[in-house]
């Protein structure tokens, strides 16, 4: 199993048992973030009951949505207790999204909501997040969180 993590996260498995053994030792913050990769964090929650995010504009105005790996901080109990408030998600672009996984879906306006995915199809996606389905329109992208802490700082 650890040759696969190792090989996800794009690390040795020597470094997925260090990172094992730390994290059964300590409850504290790991070097998992830091094996990631370096990611800046992106989005800022505007509705917390509803998951909704705003990503403003960066890259002289002209995008939103991050294309390559970012952070998110979660700052909401909508994924509870799957993602717990005061922690990091990684989300990476790259992965292509599935029923079931915890997701940003990108809408128009520089707006995305955090949730686990139902379905997707023409431009609309319908996600779960705090006990509630939401189908959201004019859907742009949907980026799956890859990793995430357990523990609040």
């Amino acid at each position: 199993m650890f040759a696969s993590i190792g090989s996800f996260l794009n690390i040795s498995t020597d470094m997925v048992a260090e990172l094992v053994e730390e994290a059964a030792q300590s409850t504290g913050n790991t070097k998992l973030s830091a094996a990631y990769g370096p990611t800046r964090v992106y989005g800022k929650v505007t509705d917390r009951k509803a998951g909704k995010y705003v990503f403003e504009a960066f890259n002289q105005g002209r995008k939103r949505i991050p294309e390559g790996r970012y952070a998110i901080l979660v700052d909401t109990k909508v994924m509870e207790p799957a993602l717990l408030v005061g922690t990091k998600a990684w989300v990476d672009p790259a992965v292509w999204p599935a029923v079931g996984n915890e997701v940003m879906v990108h809408a128009k306006g520089g707006v995305a909501w955090l949730g686990r995915l139902v379905s997707l199809a023409d431009a609309q996606a319908t996600i779960e997040a705090a006990g509630k389905e939401m189908t959201i329109r004019d859907v742009e992208a949907v980026h799956v969180i890859v990793l995430s802490e357990r523990v609040a700082a």
